[in-house]
């Protein structure tokens, strides 16, 4: 399907863990064709006014302001992605500094965890990879890639800093129905991210209680029969279906991926999720 009118609702940038500026996103979703994209960078608004500014240059093209919150539900890590909030809400703000604040903490630990194992990596080389944004663990992984402990940054991922491996530090403790309501309290709309990666659509229900209004059913790592059914139980419950690549491109030791464009939904999209923005106004 040409991109044509198509609109990728999930990209990052280097506000958090993604390798482009939001000027070269940007940049590149217009070299794509897309008629929108959405800047979701975990936890931080902070590449929204740059993506802005750079769109003057591409009229044909929307940028779409959203944030993707990590939070956790027993072992398993829940994402939340929040459209269209109102970007000069204060206690939002706060609430997202917060969240960065125990990002940057959790990663501290890490070294310091890790360095006790052996590994000689420093909180200087790790904020450094970070170029500026969020700090997080994709930025310890690259640390260690960096260092050559490992052989790739996804290799880190999965045998040093995934839950249960030796340099794992628990997240500070944050709810997806807490993120849900924190989305709606900004005049957000709220939707549950790549519900299949790792699996969560169970929480569907009780997340409608809380202001859920959507469900990303196309993403990389659904595969077409799971697109079909997070489609279909986003639609009988009368939510938003959106989708997106997941795009965090090349650097900071991350290669492979998704390209900007790779998964999208229809630009109509868009417009359904500022028609939700309304409900809470």
């Amino acid at each position: 399907m040409t991109p044509q009118g198509r609109a990728d609702l999930h990209v990052h940038t280097t506000a958090s863990d993604g390798a482009l500026s939001p000027a070269a996103v940007v940049r590149d979703a217009a070299g794509a064709g897309l008629a929108a994209v959405a800047i979701a960078d975990h936890d931080t608004l902070d590449g929204i006014p740059e993506a802005t500014q750079a769109a003057r240059r591409f009229p044909s093209l929307r940028v779409v302001p959203a944030v993707e919150i990590n939070t956790d539900h027993g072992r398993t890590e829940v994402h939340i992605l929040g459209y269209f909030p109102d970007l000069d809400d204060g206690p939002f703000r706060e609430f997202l500094r917060q969240q960065v604040a125990s990002r940057g903490n959790r990663a501290s630990l890490m070294v310091e965890r890790l360095r006790g194992l052996g590994f000689d990596i420093t909180m200087e080389r790790v904020a450094a990879l970070a170029t500026g944004g969020v700090i997080g663990r994709p930025h310890v992984a690259a640390a260690l890639a960096e260092k050559g402990y490992v052989a790739s940054f996804h290799e880190a991922m999965e045998r040093l800093l995934a839950r249960g491996r030796p340099g794992y530090v628990p997240r500070h403790k944050l709810s997806p129905g807490q993120a849900v309501r924190a989305v709606v309290r900004a005049s957000g709309v709220p939707v549950l991210a790549h519900p299949g990666a790792p699996p969560c659509d169970e929480l569907i229900d009780d997340l409608v209680t809380d202001g859920l209004q959507g469900v990303e059913a196309y993403h990389p790592l659904h595969t077409p029969a799971q697109q079909k059914r997070f489609a279909r139980a986003a639609r009988e419950r009368g939510l938003v279906v959106t989708g997106g690549s997941d795009f965090h491109g090349h650097g900071a030791g991350i290669t492979g991926g998704p390209r900007i464009g790779e998964v999208t939904v229809p630009v109509e999209t868009v417009q359904e999720l500022l028609s939700r923005v309304n409900r809470f106004l």
